[in-house]
């Protein structure tokens, strides 16, 4: 009888895998599908963590509306392609709860940023940056310094259209600013700085009130900060204006360089003979030397000392000015030989 039992267990073998030998090749298959799976899934996720881009680290000004839905903000970063994987997006901002966390605000974001940076920096907010504007900046200037900081992009103030002219306007003052701002933002922010520290001083003349900060925004430029010297040099200013004299004053010439040289820093210092000449380029009406009176719009931004300077110009004897560049002191002089010699002294010409 054994050896019947035998017989029949050798014939089994000899006709297929014993039911315990399937069950195993079958596991073992579908663990080798599963560790495949799993494989591709974490390849397809650690690239989709990844940044867009390795190469470019370009800033892309995002802003992102209060209120706004978390997909339509992954649809936004997708679509500006700052993202690898928006379903790897979406997937790691709900596992790790940011997508519930998202500040509203105006973002530079960048296609080299990683989900997880992209994440941190949305949940952290807007970042923030502050902005020394120096008093007697003008707009090309000032157009730099907010484009060197993140605020806005280089030529963005320069070329906003307002409902008027910038210049003068652009208050000298430390702000806070969201890196990637909106321009239009930025000049409300001036306009109201100037329009609460600048403008109540300026009233107490209105009626002369452009021509007193076209005036101070010289004083900027031609006087060191120190109120006698910008209230001696306003009364000069303002005693060749009542002369019929021009006033020829350097910095007018290099303003009129600074407009036909826009997305330049112009050097004052650089200024030549030829730049004072009836046929130079720069012979527009912001010229002193080849056109009286006043400039027709500031040439920069002045503080409160200018604007009072100008509007409480201080008496004497002199029409004349010079700086000594060993120094910066200001010489006066009360006629033209006066003036003459002390340019042969101080310049050595």
């Amino acid at each position: 009888m054994d050896d019947i039992i035998f017989e029949q267990n050798q014939s089994t073998d000899a006709e297929g895998p014993r039911p315990v030998d399937f069950l195993r090749r079958k596991k073992l298959i579908f663990s080798v599908i599963v560790a495949a799976i799993v494989i591709v899934l974490t390849v397809a996720v650690v690239s989709g963590l990844s940044p867009a881009s390795s190469t470019n680290d370009q800033r892309v000004t995002m802003q992102i509306p209060k209120g706004q839905g978390f997909f339509k903000i992954a649809a936004l970063l997708s679509d500006a392609h700052l993202l690898r994987s928006r379903f790897v997006f979406e997937i790691a901002a709900f596992m790790s709860g940011a997508a519930f966390h998202v500040q509203s605000g105006t973002y530079r974001l960048s296609p080299a940023m990683s989900v997880p940076e992209m994440l941190r920096t949305l949940t952290g907010g807007a970042s923030t940056v502050t902005v020394t504007i120096p008093e007697g900046s003008n707009i090309y200037e000032i157009d730099k310094i907010l484009a060197d900081a993140g605020v806005i992009e280089r030529g963005d103030l320069v070329n906003f259209k307002g409902d008027g002219d910038l210049e003068g306007k652009l208050f000298p003052d430390t702000y806070q600013f969201y890196e990637g701002s909106d321009v239009a933002d930025i000049v409300q922010r001036f306009f109201d700085d100037f329009n609460g520290k600048a403008a109540p001083l300026l009233a107490a003349d209105q009626e002369n009130a452009d021509q007193n900060l076209v005036l101070a925004s010289i004083l900027e430029k031609e006087a060191p900060p120190d109120p006698e010297d910008q209230g001696l040099i306003a009364g000069i200013i303002r005693k060749r204006l009542a002369n019929g004299m021009r006033l020829q004053v350097d910095a007018t010439v290099c303003y009129a360089e600074q407009i036909v040289k826009p997305t330049d820093i112009v050097n004052c210092s650089t200024l030549t003979r030829v730049d004072f000449a009836p046929d130079s380029p720069y012979n527009s009406n912001y010229n002193t030397y080849l056109h009286a009176g006043l400039p027709p719009g500031p040439i920069g931004n002045p503080g409160i000392a200018a604007i009072a300077a100008a509007l409480h110009p201080v008496s004497s004897p002199y029409l004349y000015y010079m700086s000594d560049p060993a120094t910066g002191k200001v010489i006066y002089a009360a006629t033209l030989a006066e003036q003459n010699a002390n340019i042969d002294k101080y310049l050595g010409n």
